[in-house]
């Protein structure tokens, strides 16, 4: 179900049914192709009060890096932009949004940079959302959060040939001054992908594979391993899907997830349905790409239908298996996670009114579920109930939502579910193109019934916050939170804050310097309070720069630089650290040598007086071979150096009962050369 505390995202390619571009229109983003081959893409967003700044991060299929536009602020309080670089026709373009809203930076679709959605140029096959508001979705290569602000100009990507691409990368480590016994010196790593779209007499056909390669495989990871594979079938309405999907249908039954197996869907209108037979734990290898594995499966369906045009929606949804945590990829638990079973069904509500400024949105779902089926146990039933509505005009918005979850409630659709609690959420914003103001509210209660033996806590947080343009090119923001805690039945009376109240003040201001640059300054202080047994207070100070500078076309800087320091009592206990940390990427010749510089460095004093200090600083050498190619692939040759100077960690000798400390302030240095391939067709 939508979420809207966020955007939602949403492709209006040409087969995508009515129903389902205006719901997700409503959510918030629309991202539109052109009419027409070589005509630009057009973005608009209606996001959350108080929102700064919204981006889409873009590429074709086949490209490793990922180009990116804004979307521009409106007076009503939209954001709108387009991007007017020609994609190629036909093309694939995969891709993900990135907002900066009162609570902090949000991706879309949530699992990004992870996973992204796509959308198809004119030309070819037109890939829409998975049935039941999902997205196939792709893994983009591991990477850290992205900085939401225009990519440098890179070289020209080669033109989309398919239907295989490969993407690979060789680095020989040349020089190690500490080197390692038995140390590996060669990393070689890669993906090869199939991708065949076929549009014929009003059928699609989709087929999507990638094999992933490394040298280096973790634990028990094969050298060679199938990335994802998926199938897809459309005639008219109706649409089946087998292999790797995003498939997801409310809050309290079948919840967005890495999945594998089959769907079917009918998008007709005003009727729509839904079947599903899925892994409810992404699998591994092969396995159950077609059909779900035993004992990690989850079958059900939904039935849904529209009245007034759309605007009044409601859907059954029901779903039975049997879930094992143990038997998903990369996930990893301090403590055994239970085998559980049961079926969960639910009803959905949604409309929209008065031209949908109000859109109204409810579900209740009942559940009969086993938790720990090692320990043998009866099912129990239990329900689950949220309502929430959103009224917006113009550039006033207002929205509201209570859930409450009993303690018996769970579903093998939802990983990990979290029954027991009741919550409740409001804001209030006003945005216009010079200034905005937003306010929140949460209240979230665990253990809400008592239950002897569980632990109680009741949470509280409001937040009020604004944003004023003093120019065109400097705003300035400012806010204030404050959140109280209450835990009952705790372990130990004395625990520090286990009971306490926090207040805190942020202020900062955003300088943008056209065509491409930005500075950001944030100070923030918190102080907390303990109101059990413990009086104990601390209080927290941050102040930090950063942004990306472009000088002229060849030069683009990203400085960061932050101190922040805790102090707390009694004991008058003080922690400070500080960093600074820059990225540098300059062109020295234009589409054939470039450097790469990312480095800096970090001071902290701990409590005890000691100082910790380290550097860290790597440059790479890059020589573009694009141009040699012909335009038919991309590839780059690197040499890399790093240079790392960190506290020695103390020498373990042998026979010795504990490693040997350091002597005070002695230090380890460290450093590297390697050489880079990197290629992609």
């Amino acid at each position: 179900m939508k979420n809207r505390r966020l955007l939602g995202l949403v492709l209006t390619a040409g087969w995508v049914c009515a129903p389902q571009v205006l719901q997700a229109a409503e959510d918030g983003l629309a991202l539109t192709p052109p009419a027409a081959p070589g005509g630009p893409l057009q973005g608009k967003a209606t996001a959350p009060a108080g929102t700064e700044w919204v981006v889409i991060f873009y590429r074709t299929a086949g490209e490793q890096d990922f180009a990116s536009f804004n979307l521009d602020a409106q007076p009503d309080g939209t954001f709108t932009g387009t991007l007017d670089a020609a994609l190629p026709a036909g093309a694939k373009v995969e891709y993900y949004a990135a907002l900066r809203t009162p609570g902090g930076i949000k991706y879309l679709p949530q699992e990004a940079p992870a996973s992204f959605a796509s959308l198809q140029m004119p030309g070819s096959l037109a890939a829409g959302p998975a049935p039941g508001g999902g997205q196939a979705a792709g893994e983009a290569p591991p990477s850290g959060a992205p900085v939401p602000e225009p990519a440098p100009a890179a070289p020209a990507a080669p033109p989309v040939h398919g239907p295989i691409y490969v993407d690979g990368s060789y680095e020989r480590l040349a020089h190690h001054q500490n080197a390692v016994a038995d140390e590996q010196r060669t990393l070689a790593a890669g993906q090869v992908r199939f991708t065949y779209q076929k549009d014929e007499d009003g059928k699609q056909v989709m087929l999507n594979t990638r094999v992933v390669y490394t040298d280096q495989p973790f634990g028990t990871q094969a050298r060679w391993s199938l990335g994802e594979l998926q199938a897809a079938f459309v005639a008219g309405n109706h649409r089946v899907q087998l292999g790797d999907m995003m498939v997801q249908e409310s809050e309290f039954t079948l919840g967005g997830a890495g999945r594998r197996g089959f769907d079917y869907a009918y998008t007709g209108q005003p009727l729509g349905a839904h079947l599903f037979a899925l892994n409810t734990q992404a699998q591994a290898g092969t396995k159950g790409l077609v059909w779900p594995v035993a004992g990690s499966e989850v079958y059900g369906g939904s039935l849904g239908y529209g009245w007034l045009g759309g605007n009044l929606t409601a859907k059954l949804v029901f779903l039975s298996g049997k879930d094992d945590p143990a038997t998903a990829v990369n996930v990893v638990t301090a403590y055994p996670a239970p085998v559980r079973d049961g079926s969960t069904g639910s009803l959905l509500l949604d409309g929209r009114f008065l031209d949908s400024r109000l859109a109204l949105s409810g579900e209740y779902a009942r559940s009969l579920f086993t938790t720990g089926l090692s320990n043998p146990a009866p099912r129990v039933a239990d329900q689950a109930w949220r309502v929430s509505g959103l009224w917006a005009q113009g550039p006033f918005s207002a929205q509201a939502g209570y859930r409450d979850v009993g303690r018996d409630f769970g579903t093998v659709g939802v990983s990990f579910f979290v029954g027991d609690r009741r919550t409740f959420n409001s804001s209030l914003g006003v945005n216009y193109a010079t200034w905005s103001l937003s306010a929140t509210a949460t209240d979230e209660r665990t253990n809400p019934t008592g239950q002897v033996g569980l632990n109680q806590a009741w949470n509280q947080s409001q937040s009020l916050d604004a944003r004023v343009g003093l120019t065109q090119t400097l705003f300035w923001r400012v806010g204030v939170r404050q959140a109280r805690q209450e835990a009952e039945v705790v372990a130990n009376p004395l625990i520090p804050f286990s009971n306490s109240t926090r207040s805190g003040v942020t202020t900062g201001f955003d300088l943008v310097l056209p065509p491409a640059s930005t500075l950001t300054f944030n100070a923030q202080f918190d102080r907390i309070r303990s109101a059990g047994d413990s009086d104990t207070t601390g209080s927290s100070s941050t102040l930090s720069l950063g942004g990306s500078l472009g000088l002229g076309a060849r030069v683009r800087l990203s400085p960061n630089l932050s101190w922040s320091r805790t102090l707390s009592d009694p004991g008058a206990q003080k922690t400070t650290m500080e960093n600074a940390f820059l990225n540098a990427d300059v062109t020295l010749i234009q589409n054939i040598l470039g450097f790469l510089l990312n480095g800096g460095s970090s001071r902290t004093v701990l409590v005890t007086g000691e100082t910790l200090n380290t550097s860290v600083v790597e440059g790479t050498l890059r020589f573009f071979l694009d141009t040699y190619l012909a335009g038919h692939a991309r590839a780059s040759l690197g040499l890399k150096g790093r240079y790392t100077r960190t506290p020695a960690t103390g020498a373990l000798i042998q026979g010795a009962a504990a490693p040997i400390p350091p002597a005070a302030g002695s230090m380890t240095t460290d450093n590297q050369v390697s050489i880079l391939l990197n290629v992609s067709y």
